[in-house]
C-alpha cells in the first residue's frame, strides 16, 4: 500500500513564472516586476493547493529568485512555511533535508543556450555552463541532485516546455506544468494565468499520488566539478578559492567527495565571479 507524502519542500525561481518572457519582468527594480511578481506568487499558491488536496501536512517554500525576497510572508498560504532571504549556503535549496518525502520546482527555467527557452540562464549571466562528472546541468539539475543526495525525489516542475524537457531528460517520470512555449529567449505563447492555476494544481496532485515511484536523482562521487564563465575575469576570482584548479582562460573545474559540499562550492564560485564582474 502506497502512503501519502507528509512533507513536501518546493523552491520557487520566477523566470518560468505565467506570463514571464522578459528580463524588466523579474528584476526587483524593474518596472513590470511587481504584476509578475504577483504571478509567481499565483503559480507558488497553487502548488501549495494542489499539494494540501493531497493530504500534506507540512510544506516549507525556499524563494529562490535573485535576492530570494520576492515572496511576501502575508501573500502566501499560511499552510506553509517559507524561507526567504540571501545569501545562505544551500542557496536556492536552502532548508532541503531528509525529512521531506518530495520536492517540487515552480518557476524554473532551461539552463544557458538552449533553443527556444524562456530566459534560459545558469544560476548567472555570468556562468556559460556546468559540468558535473562531464553532464551538463542547469539549475533543475543541479538543485534536484542536492535533494537526492538526501533521499528526497524530484516530483514536478513548472515553466516552459524547454524546461520541462531538461527535466524529463534527468527524471522521466517527472510531472510537468507547461506554462508557455518558448519562441526563442524573449518571446513565448503563453497560456492565461486563469487556466495556469488549475493545470499547477492538478500536476501536483498527480505527482504527489504517484511520488513513491520516482527515485531520488544522484549523482556519483566523487563529484567533478567544471563551470565555464563568460570570461578571465570571473574565472580570476574563482581562482582565489583554495579547492579550485584553473583549466584555461574562462574555465574553472574542482572535486569534492560529497554533493553538499559540491554544491556549496559551486555557489562560492557563482558568488566571487559575479562580483568581479561589477567593476
Amino acid at each position: 500500500m502506497s502512503t501519502k507524502p507528509k512533507r513536501v519542500f518546493i523552491t520557487n525561481d520566477m523566470e518560468g513564472t505565467t506570463g514571464v518572457v522578459d528580463w524588466s519582468q523579474v528584476g526587483s527594480d524593474q518596472l513590470e516586476y511587481e504584476k509578475y511578481r504577483k504571478l509567481m506568487v499565483g503559480d507558488l499558491n497553487a502548488a501549495i493547493d494542489g499539494a494540501l488536496a493531497s493530504g500534506v501536512k507540512e510544506i516549507t517554500i525556499s524563494d529562490s529568485h535573485g535576492r530570494m525576497k520576492n515572496l511576501h510572508p502575508w501573500e502566501v498560504n499560511e499552510a506553509a512555511t517559507l524561507i526567504r532571504g540571501s545569501p545562505k549556503p544551500f542557496s536556492m535549496m536552502a532548508g532541503i533535508s531528509d525529512e521531506f518525502d518530495a520536492a517540487l520546482f515552480v518557476g524554473y527555467h532551461a539552463r544557458r543556450g538552449t533553443p527556444n527557452a524562456v530566459l534560459c540562464h545558469t544560476y548567472t549571466l555570468g556562468v556559460i555552463a556546468v559540468y558535473i562528472n562531464g553532464i551538463e546541468l542547469g539549475e533543475f539539475g543541479l538543485n534536484a541532485a542536492l535533494a537526492g543526495h538526501y533521499g528526497v525525489p524530484s516530483i514536478f516542475i513548472s515553466g516552459d516546455a524547454a524546461v520541462a524537457t531538461e527535466a524529463k531528460a534527468l527524471i522521466p517520470e517527472i510531472k510537468t506544468a507547461v506554462l508557455k512555449k518558448g519562441m526563442g529567449r524573449y518571446a513565448a505563447e503563453c497560456i492565461h494565468p486563469d487556466k495556469t492555476g488549475p493545470i499547477i494544481r492538478k500536476m501536483v496532485s498527480e505527482a504527489l499520488i504517484s511520488y513513491e515511484e520516482i527515485e531520488p536523482f544522484r549523482l556519483e562521487t566523487p563529484v567533478k566539478l567544471q563551470v565555464e564563465l563568460v570570461s578571465a575575469t570571473s574565472a580570476d576570482a574563482a581562482s582565489i578559492l583554495p579547492y579550485i584548479e584553473r583549466l584555461d582562460g574562462r574555465t574553472v573545474a574542482a572535486v569534492f567527495d560529497d554533493y553538499p559540499t559540491a554544491y556549496r562550492g559551486l555557489n562560492g564560485i557563482f558568488y566571487l565571479a559575479s562580483g568581479a564582474e561589477r567593476r
